[in-house]
């Protein structure tokens, strides 16, 4: 990735490159899968913060609260500083290659826009453990919102590149986004918000 070269082709990775550069297992093409995945989760942890922890409707809508907000958050740092890292390892610059970097060489290839669940379910399962160290019996509830918001955004990115709503709010995420591939992909870095980027200086502020 860089600004002379943002893209190599909106049409699929050659399947000889797909299978050198790409860990295979690590990326799913139906878009309905991280609902599958998730959504059991979603429900058993507001399960448990209601019926087995005993949370008020307070208590889960302030949790709830919480993670949205912090998924904003989230979402912008990993993309910009994760997602964007350049590692020297060969394994890494594979797994990078694999979750991020062939997207931005291949942005309409459907291989390469969602994350699969060999490495989301991990994830997801170590973030709870680390959010129920931090927060304690809230974690359940936090985590229901992370996971939901989690989903939305692999829908959003997904939809972003393969449809065209007739929906303001749509259309500004979605231009929003084709501008971090097409004109500076050292800029916007925010998808679900654009606030990061405007707090963070790292939005394209030009009228193209």
């Amino acid at each position: 990735m860089n600004k002379e070269k943002l893209f190599l082709t909106n049409k699929d990775m050659p399947a000889e490159r797909l299978e050198s550069e790409v860990f295979p297992y690590f990326y799913v093409t139906n878009p309905h899968i991280p609902f599958y995945i998730f959504t059991p989760f979603v429900i058993a942890f507001l399960f448990i913060s209601i019926f087995h922890i005993n949370l008020n409707t307070k208590q889960i809508l302030i949790s709830l609260t919480a993670s949205l907000a912090f998924w904003t958050i989230f979402e912008y740092a990993m993309h910009r500083y994760l997602f964007h890292w350049k590692p020297e390892s060969p394994f890494f610059k594979k797994l990078l290659y694999t979750i991020h970097h062939g997207h931005h060489d291949y942005p309409n290839d459907g291989k390469l826009m969602l994350v699969g669940p060999v490495i989301s379910v991990p994830a997801f399962l170590l973030f709870s453990g680390i959010s129920y160290l931090l927060i304690g019996n809230y974690s359940f509830s936090f985590m229901a919102g992370i996971a939901t918001c989690y989903m939305f955004y692999d829908w959003l990115h997904f939809a972003s590149h393969n449809y065209n709503f007739d929906n303001k709010i749509f259309q500004k995420l979605k231009v929003h986004h084709m501008r971090h591939h097409y004109e500076d992909n050292e800029k916007n870095f925010a998808f679900t918000t654009l606030i990061w980027d405007i707090i963070m200086d790292t939005l394209i502020k030009n009228k193209k």
